[in-house]
């Protein structure tokens, strides 16, 4: 017997697959997320699992994670309090960025707080060449100075961020040694670990990030690998990453910046997988859930990649409003359009939906945990798309008459029978599916018509349709089990490692030595992660 299994957890429901490979069949579960601990979600929902269907744990050969719960602890500000250490000079880079507006008239223009306020910023004697050679060396006895004033703050999490250490890592190491040993409960990172390229300010963004949320990855991967095991799985823990690749637990603890994106990522891998052969493989992947909705291009059956990307922008489609993070991800577009959008009325009178959710504490008002607020899982039940009967596979009992009086007082504020003011909610929240997918693809210079849509997600098929009729898309694509295809598309992912260097050299009167050099040691360090997956 072999089993694989495949957890991902949303802002409203954790999913759970478990693949039989000696029978080929699938078997699942839905449960709603416990935001207090995630672990107990996935804990109580695989116990049931596998009592329902009689499946042994012992026979577990593979365990996949994604999550969004790293993502999420970044918008909403719940990382730890982080502290910076950086070559003097420099401490207002993360203020300073690029000192461009990402909305030029704006004159009331807000861009995004730093992870670390200004006084925990420190600065500290030290000097690398562009070229890697030392200009000056580092005073050991002021940065330890530093790191103590940081301690006393308070601090949980330390980024170590040294000029042009991408050339020559050796005073962040000899910084990171020092602090490892003066101040063993304090998470440090270091920038040549995280983002070893050129550009101070990306370098630095994401290695704050990388701190930031560095503590809370490190205790919730230690608590999910410790649920697992007192399930009786033998099978280690492997994480899915942004870039749709897998790792495992000690390299996702390293740099959990690289899981930022995890569980679109997976959606994304679901579609292409379900769809290569369709549509050529062309497809808008669209992966619709109870808090957010992803959207994703897939070109001749593989997904794309960026290499940097924006988290928690104040704008959703302006480049430049949130914070740069250099990490490779599969390139993708995220609304606050989920089931659980809560529609409500404007200051002008108009019908609105999201981006605030209800999640799943306590979730739309038809889930009968206490909501009260008219949610688009509302709306669907009222208009007959959803089975009350057998939501989540039975898992969620549904309150019909909670979910009814939700959209009359709102169809009371808007003026509109309850049907009509359901059906407005239903459009509204398509049109703004619709109208990120449009941005998304004609930025990359894309006609959608030449792509078909395949739905995943809870909420997925029940708004495909009419998503692709708004774009003109000819074909939609519905997988079976399609709730939870995003935990299957954590089981066909392969395992990846991206690393990157910046070299400086001059091709007119420098030989190809020091890249080859550069990128045998990328390529040895890539083979000892891999090794270990």
């Amino acid at each position: 017997m072999s089993y694989s299994l495949g957890i991902d957890i949303g802002g409203t429901f954790t999913d759970i697959v478990v693949y039989d490979h000696a029978r080929g069949r699938q078997l699942n579960r839905k449960v709603l997320t416990t935001h207090d601990d995630p672990a107990r979600a996935v804990a109580a929902g695989v116990a049931a699992l596998l009592g329902r269907d009689r499946v042994p744990p012992a026979g577990f050969t593979r365990v996949v994670h994604a999550t969004t719960l790293f993502t999420n602890a970044l918008i909403e500000r719940r990382g730890a309090v982080t502290g910076l250490l950086t070559t003097a000079g420099f401490a207002d880079t993360l203020e300073i960025g690029r000192e461009r507006k990402f909305e030029l008239y704006d004159l009331n223009i807000v861009k995004p707080e730093p992870l670390v306020p200004r006084d925990l910023r420190l600065e500290v004697a030290e000097r690398t060449r562009a070229d890697g050679s030392i200009m000056k060396t580092l005073d050991a006895r002021q940065l330890t100075a530093q790191a103590r004033r940081l301690a006393e703050a308070g601090v949980t999490s330390i980024a170590i961020v040294f000029l042009h250490a991408y050339a020559n890592p050796r005073h962040e190491a000899r910084a990171a040694a020092l602090l490892a040993r003066r101040h063993p409960t304090i998470a440090v990172t270091t920038s040549h670990e995280v983002a070893p390229e050129i550009r101070e300010y990306e370098r630095a963004s994401t290695t704050v990030a990388n701190a930031y949320i560095k503590p809370l990855a490190r205790q919730y991967l230690m608590a999910m690998a410790g649920r697992v095991a007192e399930l009786g799985i033998p099978a280690p823990l492997l994480l899915m990453l942004s870039s749709g690749g897998l790792t495992h637990v000690a390299e996702a603890e390293r740099t959990p910046v690289q899981m930022l994106e995890s569980g679109p990522a997976a959606g994304a891998l679901a579609a292409a997988f379900f769809g290569r052969e369709d549509s050529q493989g062309n497809l808008l992947a669209f992966d619709m859930g109870g808090t957010t909705a992803k959207l994703s291009l897939v070109d001749g059956g593989e997904p794309l990649t960026a290499y940097a990307f924006e988290a928690a922008r104040q704008k959703r489609f302006l480049e430049g409003s949130g914070l740069p993070i250099r990490i490779s991800t599969i390139e993708l577009i995220e609304i606050g359009a989920g089931g659980g959008s809560i529609a409500h009325v404007d200051e002008i009178g108009l019908l609105k939906v999201g981006p605030r959710s209800a999640g799943s504490q306590p979730g739309p008002a038809a889930y009968g945990l206490g909501g009260t607020e008219p949610t688009v899982t509302d709306a669907d039940f009222l208009l007959g798309y959803l089975n009350p009967g057998y939501f989540a596979g039975g898992e969620v009992s549904v309150d019909m008459a909670a979910a009814r009086g939700a959209l009359e007082r709102l169809a009371e504020r808007v003026g509109l029978p309850s049907i009509e003011t359901a059906w407005g909610i239903h459009d509204v929240v398509n049109e703004n599916m619709a109208g990120a997918a449009r941005v998304h693809i004609a930025e990359r210079g894309r006609d959608p018509r030449d792509y078909a849509l395949l739905c995943t997600g809870g909420a997925g098929p029940v708004h495909a349709y009419e998503v692709a009729r708004k774009l003109g898309l000819r074909q939609v694509i519905c997988p079976p089990a399609a709730g939870v295809a995003s935990a299957l598309g954590l089981l066909v992912a392969p395992a990846r490692v991206d690393r990157v260097a910046t070299i400086g050299l001059r091709l007119d009167r420098d030989s190809g030595a020091a890249l080859e050099k550069a990128f045998r040691r990328l390529e040895d360090d890539a083979r000892a992660v891999m090794a270990d997956t």
